[in-house]
């Protein structure tokens, strides 16, 4: 099973995320965090969220086990996060990595 929320910011999205998932017994994954954590990644290697080609390379090393969600939550990850998401290779690699999160099983409820 495969359940996708999609909503504005605030919405209540992650809340019924992370309940659907505990009560169905499915992985959770906050897809918004993963442009969060990819600029992380570029900003903590000292590179700029412009950066094309370290922006893609932290997308495809992504491990989604590994987000913390409290160091990703931050205003300045927020406004880098917007820059490399409109990479459409990290779009791409993101993408790839939320599909096969949710093919996995037991299924994954995805929101963003």
């Amino acid at each position: 099973m495969i359940i996708a929320i999609d909503g504005p910011a605030a919405s209540g999205k992650g809340t019924l995320g992370k309940r659907l998932a505990a009560h169905y017994g499915l992985r959770h994954l906050d897809t918004g965090l993963l442009y969060r954590a990819v600029a992380k990644a570029v900003l903590d290697a000292g590179h700029s969220p412009g950066d094309n080609a370290q922006a893609v390379a932290a997308a495809r090393a992504l491990d989604p086990a590994r987000l913390d969600e409290v160091a990703l939550k931050s205003h300045a990850i927020g406004e880098a996060a917007s820059r490399v998401s409109a990479i459409p290779e990290v779009r791409e690699a993101l993408f790839d990595l939320q599909r096969s999160f949710a093919k996995a099983a037991p299924g994954a409820v995805l929101d963003g």
